[in-house]
C-alpha cells in the first residue's frame, strides 16, 4: 500500500511541477526556485516512508511530507479541472479576452490563486481535525437492565497517538468525556498511529488515567494497535492506565449489561459473535465493541443491542468519504437494523496528515434508556 501511495504522490507532484513551471513562464530562469522548493516536500514524504532519515529530521520530514500529501490531492484536482475546462474551451474555440489579453500574467495570477486555495484548505482542515466536537445520542433499549434505567457511555475511536497527536490532544478528549460524567468509557481501537514506541517512551497515553467513570474504561484493539513482531500490544500497558482490554472477551457490568469486545479483524483468528456471547443471559442488554464496521448484520443476528465501531474516518479527506461510503454499509453515524443500533465514529484523530475535510473529530456521548423508554427510534444531536 505504501509503495502505491509514494507512486501516487510522485505522479501528482510531477503534474503539479509541470503545470507550475508553465504558469511561471514570465519569471524566466528564476522559476528554478519553484522546482527546488517543490522537491523538498516530495522528498520529505518519500524519505519518511523509506525511513532514510531519523531523529529531528524525521519529525520535520514527516510533518512536511504528510501536509504535502493533502496539497497534492487537492492541487491535482484543481489543475485537472482547469485543464478539462481549457480543453473544452479549445474545442469550442472560446477565448475570453480577460484571460488572453495578457496570458503570461494571468497564469501567474492563477498560480497564486491556487496556492491561496490550497493554503486555506490545509489550514481549515488542520483546525477542523484538532478541535473535537461532541455527538450526543439517546437510544432506547427494550430490555430490562437490572436496577439500571439509564446508562451514559462516552465513546471515542481512532486516536492515532504518536507523531501528530500527543498528550495535549488526548487531554482535550479526556476533558470532554469527563465533563459529561459518563458511567462507562469505550475506546474503540487505533490508540496508536503505526508504532507504539513514541506513545510508550513519551508517556503520551497517561491522560487516560484521568478517566474515572463509575463502571470502568474499556478498550478493543484496532488495525494500527500493533506491538512487537506485529502482535497485539501488551495488555499490561492498558491495565497500568486503568483501562480494561476486551479482546475476544466480555464482562457483565453491575449485573445489568453485557459488554463484549472483539479482536480487530486484522489480528487474524478471532471469535465469532455467537461464540463470544455463548451462555449469556439473553434478557439483559448487550453492547459490542468492534473496531471495523464490516458485516453489520452479524450483530443483529446475534441479538446485540448496540454495536460501537470506528476505523473509517468517514474518508477523512473529501472526496474520499464517497469511497468509504461505498465500502461500508455505514461509514459514519447512527444506524438501526431490526432491534440493533450501531454507531460508527469518524474518530478523534487522523491517519497520516492531521487534516480533515470530511467529517470532524468527535467524542460520542450515548444515553441508553432501558425498557421504559417511550421513544420508538433513537434520537441524535450534535453540539
Amino acid at each position: 500500500m505504501w509503495s502505491y501511495l509514494i507512486y501516487a504522490c510522485l505522479a501528482g507532484s510531477t503534474y503539479i511541477l509541470i503545470r507550475g513551471w508553465q504558469a511561471l513562464e514570465s519569471l524566466g530562469r528564476r522559476r528554478v526556485w519553484f522546482t527546488v522548493i517543490l522537491l523538498f516536500p516530495v522528498l520529505s514524504f518519500t524519505f519518511t516512508r523509506m525511513r532514510v532519515v531519523s531523529g529531528v529530521l524525521y519529525d520535520v520530514c514527516f510533518a512536511i511530507g504528510y501536509f504535502w500529501l493533502v496539497a497534492v490531492l487537492y492541487g491535482f484536482m484543481i489543475l485537472l479541472s482547469l485543464d478539462i475546462l481549457r480543453m473544452i474551451a479549445r474545442i469550442g474555440n472560446i477565448k475570453p479576452r480577460f484571460i488572453y489579453r495578457n496570458y503570461p500574467r494571468m497564469k501567474v495570477i492563477m498560480f497564486w490563486t491556487i496556492f491561496l486555495i490550497l493554503s486555506t484548505i490545509l489550514t481549515a482542515g488542520y483546525f477542523n481535525a484538532q478541535l473535537p466536537r461532541t455527538t450526543h445520542l439517546t437510544i432506547p433499549v427494550e430490555k430490562n437492565a437490572g436496577q439500571l434505567t439509564t446508562l451514559r457511555i462516552a465513546m471515542a475511536s481512532d486516536f492515532h497517538l504518536g507523531q501528530f497527536y500527543g498528550r495535549k490532544s488526548l487531554a482535550r478528549i479526556v476533558n470532554t468525556m469527563n465533563r459529561h460524567n459518563p458511567d462507562m468509557v469505550m475506546l474503540v481501537g487505533d490508540i496508536f498511529d503505526r508504532r507504539p514506541e513514541p506513545v510508550v517512551l513519551n508517556d503520551l497515553a497517561a491522560e487516560f488515567s484521568r478517566l474515572q467513570p463509575r463502571y470502568g474504561v474499556f478498550y478493543v484493539n484496532g488495525n494500527h494497535d500493533r506491538g512487537g513482531n506485529k502482535g497485539l500490544f501488551p495488555i499490561t500497558f492498558f491495565s497500568s492506565l486503568g483501562v480494561q482490554p476486551l479482546l475476544d472477551s466480555l464482562v457483565l457490568v453491575n449485573n445489568s449489561v453485557y459488554l463484549a469486545g472483539r479482536k480487530d479483524r486484522s489480528s487474524g483468528i478471532r471469535k465469532t459473535i455467537p461464540e463470544l456471547l455463548h451462555g449469556i443471559d439473553r434478557q439483559l442488554p448487550v453492547i459490542l465493541l468492534d473496531h471495523q464496521p464490516f458485516n453489520l448484520e452479524e450483530a443483529e443476528q446475534a441479538g446485540v443491542d448496540l454495536q460501537l465501531s470506528g476505523h473509517s474516518h468517514h474518508g477523512q479527506l473529501w472526496p474520499l468519504n464517497h469511497i468509504t461510503s461505498a465500502i461500508f454499509e455505514q461509514d459514519w453515524g447512527l444506524l438501526q437494523k431490526g432491534d440493533t443500533h450501531y454507531y460508527i465514529s469518524c474518530g478523534t484523530g487522523t491517519w497520516g496528515p492531521p487534516v480533515r475535510t470530511a467529517g470532524y473529530a468527535e467524542v460520542v456521548i450515548i444515553d441508553l434508556i432501558f425498557q421504559s423508554s417511550p421513544c420508538p427510534h433513537a434520537l441524535h444531536s450534535g453540539f
